[in-house]
């Protein structure tokens, strides 16, 4: 019993990780098929994105086996589950939001070494916009580089940052208490054991 329970945990882990950067996966395929047809010419372009497109087909086909796992350990029905997840993914792109603001400082420092020139201005070009947690940490991340900052202009950028991880902070209440509208008592429980809900 505690094996089954420890398995179906990293199951549980493994299939928010597949929903959440599934899509986000699938984009920067298609940004390295683009570069591939700009440095191959067009057939080589063609090749890649056929070979993205197999690639994207089997992901979902994981992805949709996975996800049933996923409907079989909360116990939903195949009516409650077409509810139940995109609640679900919601909660997790907000948390990886939160997550995505604290690393965010990190990867700017040392995340793109090693990458060749113009790859890394084609992935800048290509990069979506910042959000304004992502905005607030890389502000307060140049200020602490800078000999030359003002203590006022560090502690406003520590405020502003703490406004951020706040909005972002109350958009997952209000995420978390959606998800848990549409559960059973039994259901919430098992998200919460799993680290989904507190």
């Amino acid at each position: 019993m505690i094996r089954q329970k420890l398995l179906l945990t990293v199951l549980v882990t493994g299939v928010i990780s597949v929903l959440c950067v599934g899509q986000a996966m699938s984009q920067e395929g298609g940004r390295r098929g683009r570069r591939g047809g700009q440095r191959d010419g067009q057939r080589g372009g063609e090749r890649e994105a056929q070979t993205d497109e197999q690639r994207a087909e089997r992901r979902a086909q994981w992805q949709a086996a996975v996800s049933e796992r996923f409907r079989e350990g909360v116990g939903a029905t195949e009516e409650e589950w077409e509810i139940i997840l995109p609640l679900i993914e919601e909660v997790q792109a907000i948390s990886g939001r939160l997550q995505a603001g604290s690393r965010s400082a990190m990867y700017a420092a040392w995340g793109r070494r090693g990458r060749r020139a113009d790859d890394a201005a084609a992935d800048d070009a290509e990069a979506p916009e910042p959000t304004p947690l992502e905005a607030a940490t890389a502000a307060l991340k140049e200020l602490t580089e800078d000999d030359t900052a003002s203590i006022e202009d560090i502690r406003a950028a520590m405020a502003t940052l703490r406004d951020a991880r706040a909005d972002v902070e109350a958009e997952l209440v209000v995420a978390k208490d959606a998800l848990r509208g549409e559960l059973t008592a039994l259901q919430e429980a098992k998200l919460i054991l799993w680290g989904i809900l507190d």
